[in-house]
């Protein structure tokens, strides 16, 4: 992996766990109106003492504030980033479900890995991408309806080592069904 890539994605300033504490804390603001550490920590099925610690991690960064009454609030830039994760599971969900046809409970789990990962840009592409395949569009239903219907059958990684490459990256025609059949 390119190291700038890689320095791009260790520097992500939200991790997973924090997503999940954001979201929490949204969901629980909008369904009840407020949210208390013990509300985040039975909603996420942690201990009281994970939350507090992970919500002193929030305030630091500027995303959670706590007032006297010990209520949690998302600021301004932890609603942004709240709204973007879950824009973004949308997106993959819808994606992952209704485009690759991975079953819903599958698709949610995959989704939930890399939502706080996606740029603005990456899940609005990726969602007029989804909007393009479920139109009316006769060339879309069609592309879709053959995906559907494709049968590919890439050899595992262990076996394919010498053309992961060619068969994932440049497109290639994979050397081990003799070439006929592009991935």
């Amino acid at each position: 992996m390119n190291h700038e890539v890689w320095k791009s994605f260790a520097a992500n300033e939200v991790s997973h766990s924090m997503a999940h504490y954001l979201t929490t804390i949204q969901d629980l603001r909008e369904s009840r109106g407020y949210a208390r550490v013990s509300d985040v920590a039975k909603d996420l099925d942690v201990t009281k003492g994970s939350v507090s610690v992970q919500i002193k991690h929030l305030k630091e960064k500027g995303f959670v504030t706590e007032d006297q009454n010990r209520f949690l609030t998302l600021t301004s830039l932890g609603e942004s980033v709240a709204q973007e994760v879950t824009y973004s599971r949308g997106v993959l969900i819808q994606f992952i479900k209704d485009v690759l046809g991975i079953r819903p409970e599958l698709a949610e789990v995959e989704a939930c890995k890399m939502e706080h990962l996606l740029s603005h840009e990456t899940s609005s592409k990726l969602l007029g991408f989804v909007q393009l395949l479920q139109s009316d569009d006769p060339d879309a239903t069609k592309l879709l309806r053959r995906f559907k219907t494709f049968q590919f059958s890439c050899p595992t990684l262990e076996e394919c080592k010498s053309c992961v490459e060619q068969c994932l990256i440049e497109f290639e025609p994979c050397r081990h069904d003799g070439g006929d059949q592009r991935r």
